[in-house]
């Protein structure tokens, strides 16, 4: 199993009050195999950095279903957080053992899922 990133748009009638929308062809929404949750996004090496989004995705709950969902009112923050990784590739890579551009990787697809986000007024889920 993998953690995949998708963009959705508010909708009331639908499942959660969101509807996914379908990617565009071509588009890698991969953010890393399912024990990235807590060996990468939720590492402490990620939060020692100050990331508050990603490390969420090791704090699995009920009410989330371990899904870290990212509002249209957040997507600059965790912008902001992807970028501040990105910047610290090099630590968090030491930090983890994982390889660096395997990390950017996965951090250009959730930014990228950011930007088509943006167009349509929606955010982002990662489950």
């Amino acid at each position: 199993m993998s953690l995949d990133i998708s963009v959705w748009t508010p909708d009331d009638d639908a499942y959660a009050g969101r509807s996914v929308l379908a990617d565009p062809p071509g588009t890698s929404t991969a953010v890393g195999a399912e024990n990235f949750r807590h060996t990468l996004w939720g590492s402490a090496a990620a939060r020692h950095l100050g990331a508050t989004f990603l490390p969420q995705l090791a704090d699995i709950t009920v009410e989330n279903r371990g899904n870290l969902q990212i509002a249209p009112s957040q997507l600059d923050a965790f912008e902001r957080e992807c970028g501040l990784l990105a910047d610290n590739v090099e630590h968090l890579s030491a930090a983890t053992g994982y390889d660096a551009r395997r990390i950017l990787h996965h951090l250009t697809n959730m930014r990228h899922a950011v930007e088509r986000a943006r167009a349509v007024g929606g955010g982002v889920i990662i489950w």
